[in-house]
């Protein structure tokens, strides 16, 4: 049985009403005809207004039910300002790694579920909104394992006009391809990209505040401040690897802000199926020390352009880091650069083949490449069976096998 609001709120009313008046009539001395008379008066009139009271609460309340009739769900949609998402992968490797010391070889067999990722986001009002992403890593969190919780962003989004946003808290770096849109069915492959998870360290972010503008002809362009990288320091920890970029990430936990790293980027997406983007950060001390520092200014460069026809894609990346001061030339680490071509075709709906060629070095002297070739199957849009073979060469060890994994979006 359904109810309405008026089959509850107008028989309390006028319970209400009536207990008042009775309270009213009974609660006083047998007056004099005279105040008798005003009194009759009185509840005559009140009477009279509490009938026009009803007649106008009813045709409000039937107003109401009309229009949620004519639409069920305006009422629902313009109340729930929740959303809720995610995404998530589990990973099956084996490799087998060869190398070239008097290390032995080593079979890698691993099964595992790599991440799982929880989106939530609250719109205050049609133009400011809070976002927030919640991930555990390796499902296991406690003394001993490798797991990992993590806030990989937390931020609040003003739209100060229709076309330019400003966001403030912890916020993912506009560098790359896949740093930003990172969910399984978004990518070939099981792993991602290697230059994208050593080069451009992904999943990259930090606590800053940015601001993203796009034009009418495809143009867009992202500014942000943020806290920057912070690697170990070798002199003062004989175990540190020095000049690690992707160890130096903060992750906004108790980051140290003596020099805050800024980052540009512009894009352009005006013709249909390309992309055209650059970037940039410069930190001016990766040290983030307030005294006199082992390490001086970092700066990335890089860029990627990808075309989508018909069934293909291809995409191309390259990035580079420079690394000033003599501390990072004497440890080979003053250029740390890699790029990576990729060519897919997507023969039906729901398959997709890839092959991707990486090259990258992190030491001077030092080379490394990967060759990938796999398969996509998306069963439904959302969810994705990937498997792949990688073929990886480098100074120290070779590394080969096949790689399983499913992942899902919602």
């Amino acid at each position: 049985m359904n109810f309405s609001p008026k089959h509850i709120l107008l028989p309390f009313t006028f319970s209400v009403a009536g207990a008042a008046l009775a309270s009213f009539s009974y609660a006083a001395e047998t007056p004099p005809p005279e105040v008798e008379v005003r009194e009759k008066q009185t509840v005559e009139a009140l009477q009279q207004r509490i009938e026009e009271l009803e007649i106008t609460l009813n045709e409000r309340l039937e107003s109401l039910a009309d229009a949620v009739e004519a639409n069920p769900s305006a009422e629902a949609v313009s109340s729930n300002r929740v959303h809720i998402g995610g995404y998530g992968e589990m990973h099956y490797n084996n490799l087998s790694i060869e190398t070239n010391s008097e290390t032995p070889d080593q079979d890698f067999r691993q099964l595992e579920l790599h991440r799982m990722v929880l989106f939530i986001g609250y719109e205050f009002n049609d133009w400011a909104r809070f976002i927030t992403e919640f991930e555990v890593e390796h499902v296991l969190v406690s003394d001993g394992a490798r797991g990992a919780v993590e806030i990989e962003q937390a931020y609040v989004e003003l739209d100060l006009q229709k076309n330019m946003h400003l966001k403030t808290g912890v916020l993912l770096a506009p560098l790359g391809i896949i740093n930003e849109t990172h969910e399984p069915p978004t990518f070939y492959g099981v792993e991602r990209p290697i230059i994208e998870t050593t080069i451009i360290p992904t999943t990259w972010y930090g606590a800053g505040a940015s601001l993203k503008q796009s034009f009418d002809n495809g143009v867009t362009y992202d500014l942000m401040i943020s806290e920057g990288l912070k690697t170990d320091d070798p002199t003062s920890n004989p175990n540190a690897e020095p000049f690690n970029l992707k160890q130096g990430k903060q992750k906004a936990s108790f980051a140290a802000a003596y020099d805050m790293a800024v980052t540009a980027r512009v894009a352009y997406r005006g013709i249909k199926g390309l992309e055209l983007s650059g970037y940039t950060q410069y930190q001016p001390d990766l040290d983030q020390s307030a005294e006199i520092s082992y390490a001086d200014a970092a700066t990335l460069v890089g860029g990627h352009a990808i075309y989508q026809w018909d069934q293909f894609t291809a995409k191309a990346l390259y990035a580079r880091w420079q690394l000033d001061g003599d501390a990072a030339a004497d440890a080979g680490k003053d250029v740390q650069d890699g790029g990576y071509i990729e060519l897919a075709w997507k023969p039906a709906e729901r398959w997709g083949l890839f092959a991707r060629q990486s090259e990258w070095s992190q030491t001077e002297g030092e080379s490394n490449s990967q060759t990938d070739i796999g398969v996509s199957f998306l069963p439904l849009e959302d969810v994705v069976f990937k498997a792949d073979y990688q073929f990886q060469s480098g100074d120290t060890q070779e590394t080969q096998g096949f790689n399983l994994g499913v992942g899902y979006q919602f």
